[in-house]
């Protein structure tokens, strides 16, 4: 399905009265700038009367920098300073002056902003609480901490302008007994010093910050300052404690995912993965100097399970649904000659941990995340160029990286194991099948049945019965701009010759009709061949039907108590036709959790546009393969992929490696 636009979500910030919505916080290693992410706080005034054309200006340039647009946010914020001004309200002028430095320090537009935020400082006795003063020095900290990580001839100035603010900002918030802001205070006055690697005065500061933050269970202040604790003590060389920090930082992020969003917390995660790596790392490098089989084995478990909660709250996060904690299960071990991969792409290396009979052992590549990307988008990128082979280079490289420290795992065993992938980051937009051994001349789809799944603890592998009713919606004609795909009914044909149940074509596949097969009958197949698009927002995914789009939300509520239906679930959604443009790794993350969305146990879906003939030609191949007995259905694609890649018209992988068997393979 195709994307059409990215980057990452910014939660909108929600209010009583005027927020500063651009109030930023990054977690840093001790060597590392402050960056732009979310915000945890907002400087707050007093509601504005309605129709005050200062406020309305205020609160556009706070939607568009929620949205991360703050080229467009920048002016509207300069609109409502000088509209503030003209009405004497110095508060509301001080808030807009703030929050356009802060657009543009991310615009890169920095000649104004010390002005400007010594501007907002100098109105400061306009606000009338401790805690408001606390907010808005806390505000201008953080952005002097990121001005000065953008413009280092200024830093020193920028530096003292920001611990002076944290200073100050934590003496207010104590007065006011605003302990969850005198945390972020103190919070950052030590990331400050951690910079400047002035570790005992970092410390005390940050041990400061947590008893702050415990007071009040200020869980989105807590984890952030147990995670500089722990780089804190290791810094120091007390890794056990910096251990014991980090996991106190994902146990206060466990408790954080069943509260509210806190507001202004923005993604979930962009703000925590950074935490999630630097804890999976040191338990990996722990793992790896440990001469004791058994507390190895303990510390892959636990990294593995890091991940999963990752991955968990990454999906939840993109799709915005808390039920699917509720379906998490524990993580599978010991699954019958299935081998599962987890790549890590770490600064400074990759690692591979691999799950086989209820083992788990871990590889490191000495090749980091940022080369191991750039060579995922090109393999990406050539894959597409089907007139070209210029694939095979970037093909056999991501072999010897990723394919070949495991092969002795893989090679365990009477039969061709199942290669179950949980890839991260770039990873999810790329088919591993089509990853080519040098040596043999061999894709990795010709040596084993590949599937990929968001998250294994939200997989449960089970057989699918041989008896299931298949919906087959389609659409062959020209709709709503989309080209004909004149397969389609041919397509759709061959499948209702296997399965029993019912066929929606064309005008019959309306929006109306497909909601009342799918909520009055209990199918085991939902097959759709029809155009359809993942985009960065979940809110982009969609399915086109003959009157209109299905969304995916649409689609999890059609489908409904399938999801939780154990006697007739839904074991597959085949999303055929449908595309996914290169590069968007959040796409890609949406593409990956379709089935878990939509309540399905299994997907089969692309991840860019196919060819009509060849789609219809290896979808039928699948499905007449997965009929017969003791075919799963990672065997039932792999054979329908080697069957196209020994012909000579579909030898490239542009036209066989698009599709993915997403989560139950079996």
């Amino acid at each position: 399905m195709s994307e059409r636009g990215g980057g990452r979500r910014l939660r909108r910030i929600q209010a009583g009265g005027l927020l500063c919505a651009v109030l930023l916080c990054a977690t840093l290693d001790a060597a590392a700038a402050v960056d732009s992410c979310e915000a945890p706080a907002a400087p707050t005034a007093p509601a504005l009367a309605a129709g005050n054309d200062a406020s309305r200006e205020f609160e556009r340039g706070n939607r568009l920098a929620a949205r991360g647009e703050f080229a467009q946010a920048l002016p509207a914020y300069t609109a409502s300073r000088r509209l503030a001004e003209a009405d004497d309200d110095a508060r509301l002028a001080a808030l807009a002056t703030a929050n356009a430095a802060r657009a543009a320090i991310e615009t890169g537009v920095y000649a104004e902003v010390p002005a400007d935020l010594e501007r907002a400082l100098a109105a400061l006795e306009e606000f009338q609480t401790d805690a408001a003063k606390a907010q808005l020095l806390i505000h201008v900290g953080r952005s002097q901490a990121l001005l000065a990580a953008r413009r280092p001839a200024t830093a020193a100035a920028a530096l003292l302008a920001a611990a002076n603010a944290f200073q100050r900002g934590g003496e207010l918030a104590g007065r006011a007994g605003d302990h969850r802001q005198q945390s972020f205070a103190l919070g950052y006055l030590g990331e400050l010093y951690e910079r400047r690697k002035r570790r005992d005065e970092a410390l005390e500061l940050t041990r400061r910050a947590i008893f702050a933050a415990q007071l009040v269970d200020a869980y989105d202040a807590l984890y952030r300052w147990q995670a500089q604790l722990a780089r804190l003590e290791i810094a120091g060389g007390n890794v056990e404690a910096g251990l014991a920090a980090y996991r106190n930082a994902v146990a206060t992020l466990r408790e954080l995912r069943t509260q509210p969003t806190p507001p202004g917390f923005g993604s979930f995660e962009s703000r925590v993965e950074p935490i999630y790596d630097e804890f999976v790392d040191l338990l990996l490098r722990r793992a790896a100097d440990s001469d004791d089989a058994e507390r190895k084995q303990a510390l892959l478990v636990e990294a593995r399970e890091a991940l999963e909660d990752l991955k968990t709250a990454e999906l939840r996060d993109y799709f915005g649904d808390a039920c699917l904690d509720a379906q998490r299960i524990e993580t599978p071990d010991n699954i019958p000659n299935t081998v599962v991969v987890y790549p890590i792409l770490l600064p400074s290396r990759t690692e591979l941990i691999v799950s086989r009979n209820g083992k788990l052992s871990s590889y490191p590549v000495p090749v980091d995340s940022d080369v191991l990307t750039a060579e995922v988008r090109a393999f990406r990128t050539s894959l597409e160029r089907r007139t070209s082979r210029q694939y095979l280079v970037h093909a056999s490289m991501l072999y010897d990286w990723l394919i070949r420290p495991i092969e002795p795992v893989l090679e365990q065993g009477a039969s061709p194991a199942t290669l179950v992938f949980v890839p991260d980051g770039a990873l999810r937009t790329i088919p591993f099948g089509a990853l080519r051994d040098r040596e043999s001349k061999q894709f990795l789809i010709e040596k084993h049945p590949i599937a990929v799944t968001p998250s294994l603890s939200l997989t449960n592998p089970r057989p699918i019965g041989r008896h299931v009713r298949v919906l087959a919606a389609g659409i062959s004609e020209a709709v709503g701009g989309y080209p004909e795909l004149k397969a389609v009914e041919d397509e759709i044909a061959e499948i209702r010759a296997l399965y029993p149940g019912h066929t929606l074509m064309n005008d019959d596949f309306g929006v109306e009709n497909f909601r009342k097969e799918l909520t009055d009958i209990p199918y085991g197949i939902v097959h759709i061949s029809s155009h359809g698009e993942f985009g960065g927002e979940a809110s982009e995914n969609f399915l086109l039907a003959y009157d209109g789009q299905v969304s995916m939300d649409r689609l999890a509520a059609f489908v409904g108590a399938t999801r939780f239906r154990a006697d007739e679930p839904l074991e597959l959604l085949t999303l055929s036709a449908c595309e996914s443009a290169a590069g968007d790794d959040r796409a890609a993350l949406g593409l990956a959790g379709v089935a878990l969305r939509a309540g399905a146990r299994s997907a089969l879906a692309t991840l860019w546009s196919v060819n009509d003939q060849a789609t219809a030609e290896l979808v039928t191949d699948f499905y007449g393969n997965l009929h017969a007995p003791g075919v799963s259905r990672a065997q039932a694609l792999q054979q329908a992929q080697i069957k196209m890649l020994s012909t000579r018209h579909y030898r490239h992988p542009g036209y066989w490696a698009p599709f993915l068997l997403i989560s139950n393979w079996l």
